[in-house]
């Protein structure tokens, strides 16, 4: 009894050392150099990935993310050491409608393993960026979330409720602005579960049959998996949960082109002039001539949106218009996802 009252108590000092006693948490959409921490947190769930599988995460994950065929969302506590500040992150892909279909009624559980080995065996049920832009002008997308992972150790229960009011924050910033037919979520875990099912999700597969038809035993809570989704049919009757805003679009306006759509969306993460040309890899020459390409387009079809400054600096000016045009923006998210008529 002693012995395991000490080694306890090392472990509550062990937690308190390395956890702050507050936490300074942000959400925001993940990138490529977030994928190795990303992929620490995955891999603690231990779920049944094949060992090729489970080495190829990383790599999938970075060719599906230049791809646009993946979002990454995440939560960091910017009090924490820079290598472990994502506590949370997300991952979802906009898959077939076979495959949306497969999932609920026939594919094995655990729906990042079936992505994965589908990768290894390249035949991915996944859409490219132009296969996107087109379904998102027309019938709408099917979205899959199917990988994840938390750091919850050590975490009070107040925590841990941040950490996932965050996430769900995330979640919005990555999918708002697309034109949603159909959303699943892979919810692993009774904690999951529950928050998903609370946020309107229905359930579809909870693979009792699976495991019983396999003769094998149902996983442990923290693993069991179950299959959650809500369509466009069933939020519109249920408009006051949480996950039914997803499914609210309205079309682009401005139509900005690739190009255009990336500038914007690093400058809404705060990047001046000089830091857009390194981070886009082009001139400072050529982020100016985007710009004023940008500023063009959109005063040919809102003039009002873009006031001239009072200031004669020419420099003035063009901080103010981009102050007006990036607080639009962050409201009218669908002028940043890929669309093609």
């Amino acid at each position: 009894m002693k012995t395991e009252r000490l080694l306890e108590g090392l472990a509550r000092v062990r937690r308190e050392e390395t956890t702050p006693a507050t936490m300074n948490l942000i959400a925001r959409q993940g990138h490529a150099q977030d994928l190795a921490r990303c992929q620490e947190l995955h891999v603690s769930l231990r779920l049944p990935y094949p060992e090729g599988c489970s080495r190829a995460l990383v790599e999938m994950w970075r060719a599906l993310l230049s791809n646009w065929a993946m979002q990454i969302f995440l939560v960091e506590d910017r009090a924490r050491p820079l290598a472990s500040r994502i506590v949370s992150f997300s991952a979802t892909v906009f898959v077939t409608d076979e495959f949306c279909r497969e999932a609920q009624s026939k594919l094995s559980p655990y729906l990042g393993v079936q992505v994965a080995r589908r990768f290894l065996s390249h035949k991915l049920p996944l859409l490219n960026r132009m296969q996107v832009a087109q379904a998102n002008a027309r019938k709408g997308l099917n979205v899959i979330m199917c990988f994840g992972g938390c750091q919850s150790d050590g975490l009070s229960p107040e925590q841990i409720l941040a950490v996932r009011e965050k996430q769900s924050e995330a979640f919005h910033l990555g999918h708002s602005g697309y034109r949603m037919k159909e959303f699943l979520a892979d919810a692993i875990g009774e904690e999951v579960s529950h928050w998903m099912l609370d946020s309107g999700a229905h359930l579809r597969r909870d693979y009792s049959r699976y495991f019983k038809k396999q003769d094998a035993q149902m996983p442990e809570a923290s693993q069991r998996p179950r299959l959650v989704g809500l369509t466009k049919k069933e939020a519109l009757a249920n408009p006051g949960s949480y996950l039914s805003s997803l499914f609210v679009y309205t079309p682009p306006r401005f139509h900005f082109s690739h190009s255009e759509q990336l500038l914007l969306q690093h400058a809404l993460e705060g990047e001046t002039s000089d830091e857009l040309a390194t981070s886009l890899f082009i001139s400072p020459w050529t982020v100016k001539k985007r710009w004023h390409a940008i500023y063009e387009r959109v005063a040919n079809i809102d003039r009002e949106l873009l006031p001239v400054a009072n200031d004669p600096d020419v420099a003035s000016r063009g901080a103010e218009r981009r102050r007006h045009l990036l607080h639009y923006l962050r409201q009218h998210p669908e002028e940043l996802r890929p669309w093609s008529q």
